[in-house]
């Protein structure tokens, strides 16, 4: 194995694994080493590279891409984008995720949409994420249409198009037409590559080293927040609610901070000048107390995530006897506890490379995709008054993976950035029924054994929590 090889990120070869053996790459040559891992790269000119190359022609006829035994310029670009079963493609370097498509701003793009709106956007801030931290800033979706629309020369009504189908449009023109204005998260390159992309992502394409850079890994969208913190609520649904006119011209504030582990929910949503929500942070006030009790009493939707209930219950018993206690020595202690529960995340991933991330996304994860399937429609307080089943684009439909994507890899960041008081203080009896828990995991025993095992010691250390308070 070459030297560069033995630099291959973890997550990458994890991606290997699961793309040699998945389905739609059935009968693609690829050659295992005398050491066992794969050889994924092969020039065009050799014996593995010709057989890619029959194989891609096969499946382009196949697909109707072509309909003869001539391939096209672009046409393997297409083949293996269209085979490609998640369009996400982790990075060699760094282990950063980004989407096939064409979703990151080019640099001339870039540097006018940073003039236009006054933001520092990097070119590796998916389109996406990027429309909704403008939204977010108070920026008027009509604003951000209509400076796509013109950019895109799309043939779009910026007041009607929805955010979807003007970045679907942008993406498209970029990917197929002449416009220049985004481009993919890693560049085609089959048959040398066996997935048919480049082994590095865009993040680490100029250095091939500064891929996991805190510009680069900027959290940008409250959405994005929501999914880092593991956050409880309608989480799609405030995501949406977040993009609907009800916050034109203003912030959509979180009245209970997601970092202090409240729920992403839009009856927990309210607007808020776009200075006065960064100024806030995660600052925890008497009066969002009082807001977040009568929202639970008139909703009866619980407003903190399942991680710090015990604390958020006895904070709700005793704001009023010690108000002093609620920005300080209250806040801290929620603080506390996310980056313990954070720590307690993070070990299981590390400590149970088979079945850790399988047990945290199938346990914490997937039951919340049940909101993804709905398009919702609210009144003035966030209440969802009526709701229908999404109509489902190639480019939305993997929405799901994408929320995976972000909470896994933000658990492994959340204890890298040095902007956050964030270090765990689990004593040595949780740090010792911790790795009891890892060894249960990785046992693969009972799925709901190990979820009890996970709460009793959350609230064991909650309870510790509180008994200093």
């Amino acid at each position: 194995m070459s030297t560069d090889e033995k630099q291959w990120h973890p997550r990458f070869l994890k991606y290997m694994e699961k793309i040699v053996n998945h389905q739609n790459y059935k009968g693609l040559a690829i050659k295992k080493k005398p050491d066992g891992s794969y050889a994924w790269i092969a020039t065009a000119k050799s014996d593995i590279g010709r057989q890619r190359i029959d194989w891609c022609i096969s499946k382009g006829q196949e697909l109707g891409f072509i309909v003869e035994h001539e391939a096209y310029p672009g046409m393997y670009a297409d083949v293996m984008l269209e085979i490609h079963p998640t369009k996400w493609k982790v990075c060699q370097i760094c282990g950063r995720e980004m989407s096939l498509y064409y979703h990151y701003p080019n640099a001339n793009f870039l540097k006018s949409l940073n003039k236009q709106f006054n933001s520092d956007f990097t070119d590796c801030d998916h389109i996406s994420d990027i429309w909704d931290e403008l939204t977010n800033k108070g920026i008027r979706k009509v604003e951000i249409a209509s400076f796509l629309i013109s950019k895109g020369s799309l043939n779009l009504n910026a007041a009607t198009a929805t955010k979807e189908e003007i970045i679907d449009a942008l993406e498209y023109a970029c990917r197929k037409g002449d416009k220049k204005c985004l481009g993919p998260g890693a560049m085609s390159n089959f048959p040398d590559r066996y997935d048919g992309f480049h082994t590095y992502n865009r993040c680490c394409r100029a250095t091939q080293d500064k891929g996991r850079s805190k510009e680069n890994l900027k959290s940008y969208t409250k959405d994005r927040r929501a999914y880092e913190y593991w956050s409880d609520g309608n989480i799609h649904a405030a995501n949406q609610f977040m993009g609907s006119s009800f916050f034109d011209g203003t912030s959509a504030d979180h009245i209970g901070p997601i970092s202090l582990g409240f729920i992403h929910d839009p009856r927990y949503l309210q607007p808020m000048p776009g200075g006065d929500n960064s100024s806030k942070r995660d600052r925890l006030q008497i009066v969002d107390i009082e807001r977040i009790i009568e929202t639970e009493h008139r909703t009866g939707i619980y407003p903190m995530s399942w991680q710090s209930k015990l604390i958020w219950e006895f904070i709700k018993s005793n704001y009023n006897k010690f108000p002093d206690k609620v920005p300080t020595i209250y806040r801290d202690a929620l603080k506390q506890n996310m980056a313990n529960f954070m720590h307690i995340l993070r070990t299981i991933l590390e400590n149970c490379p088979n079945y850790g991330e399988d047990f945290l996304v199938n346990t914490y994860l997937v039951p919340n995709y049940q909101y993804f399937k709905y398009t919702y429609k609210f009144n003035e307080k966030g209440e969802i008054i009526s709701q229908e089943p999404r109509h489902y684009t190639d480019r939305n439909q993997h929405e799901t993976d994408r929320y995976k994507r972000i909470a896994i890899e933000s658990v492994y960041d959340y204890s890298d950035k040095d902007n956050r008081n964030n270090k765990h203080d689990l004593t040595a009896t949780e740090l010792s029924t911790l790795t009891k828990i890892c060894f249960v995991i990785e046992s693969c025993k009972k799925p709901s054994d190990c979820k009890q095992m996970i709460s009793q010691l959350v609230e064991s250390i909650e309870r510790r929590i509180i008994s200093s308070l």
